[in-house]
């Protein structure tokens, strides 16, 4: 018996789109761990989600194998349906982007936690206040099991590399220095050497690794020599950990800003990593996306937060370089 259409339709809303999204980039990739990464996702997430894709269609799509995976027949049909159905969805973006002129509605970021806590949330309210029609939705990807609700407008990545097609523009470099707090540094003492950091109780975020071309080596060697007292996944956690005294550990120079109770060790910087805004080209047709993507390049801008220039500027001399109320720089490198 031929299914009918309400066969059809139920078969269509016992499937869950984005599995298939994920089971193409991991046919694609030919990895779980590769296709975690592409995704921003965690591999246990995505072996979960392969295996539930799975249990839906009741057929074997992959095998897996310490070489990596390999589709079954089942699984080929599957890539080649789901390939197809991203050709489509790249069709609907073309033809429909861009006839929404309105503000109203929302804008969907992709951010760290710590440029979403300390970068942006400080600066939203104003930008509210002028745009006040524009909702915001900011994933943080602290919890990948509940990610908000639809694909990204926009994303701010520190990873040094973007999928082919995505607008990937460098807006700012952010300068890592070791800090630690003035209550810390009563009872502790301040290092003044690599030497003796490795002697001190240390705070370190996981994700210090992306783009190792721009990190000193001294990092390498005392991360391997020193003792770590609390790793986190989370700036903000990593952050207040320091603030509080747990321990010192590598903050943006920018933190000399706004936090007086922390301490810039007089050390070299540690990192000089740079910061990406990307998003789908079709994206800002939308004249809410290209207001948010306008004021994300304001608050990361070089020119008024000289911290963010591509030369390090010591937090000493940020006053220098800082527009004067005419609008021309006070200081220049």
């Amino acid at each position: 018996m031929r299914n009918t259409a309400n066969d059809d339709e139920d078969l269509w809303r016992g499937l869950d789109w984005n599995d298939v999204r994920i089971f193409l980039a991991v046919a694609e990739s030919g990895s779980l761990n590769a296709a975690a990464r592409s995704l921003g996702m965690t591999q246990p997430t995505i072996s979960r989600r392969m295996e539930e894709l799975e249990f839906r269609l009741n057929a074997r799509l992959l095998l897996r194998s310490s070489r990596g995976i390999a589709l079954t027949d089942a699984g080929l049909a599957v890539r080649d349906h789901a390939a197809n159905m991203a050709r489509l969805g790249a069709v609907i973006m073309r033809e429909v982007s861009g006839r929404d002129s309105s503000d109203a509605g929302r804008v969907r970021l992709v951010a760290p936690d710590g440029l979403a806590s300390f970068n942006l949330m400080p600066r939203l309210a104003e930008f509210q206040r002028a745009h006040p029609d524009i909702q915001m939705a900011v994933d943080c990807g602290l919890w990948p099991d509940s990610p908000l609700e639809g694909a990204p407008d926009l994303s701010l990545e520190f990873t040094g590399t973007a999928p082919p097609g995505v607008v990937s523009i460098p807006i700012a470099t952010f300068h890592y220095a070791y800090f630690a707090s003035r209550a810390y540094l009563e009872l502790y003492g301040a290092p003044t050497s690599a030497a003796e950091i490795t002697q001190q109780r240390m705070v370190r975020h996981t994700s210090h690794r992306e783009q190792p071309h721009t990190w000193n080596p001294q990092l390498a060697a005392v991360n391997a020599l020193a003792g770590t007292h609390l790793i986190s996944n989370s700036s903000a956690a990593t952050f207040m950990a320091i603030k509080q005294g747990v321990g010192l550990g590598i903050l943006p120079t920018q933190v000399a800003t706004f936090e007086p109770d922390l301490v810039m060790l007089d050390l070299e910087p540690m990192a000089h990593p740079v910061l990406f805004l990307r998003h789908d080209p079709s994206a800002v047709r939308q004249s809410r996306v290209q207001r948010v993507k306008d004021w994300i390049l304001e608050v990361f801008d070089p020119a008024t937060n000289p911290w963010y220039r591509d030369e390090y500027i010591h937090p000493r001399d940020f006053a220098r370089f800082m527009p004067a109320p005419g609008g021309a720089t006070v200081g220049a490198l």
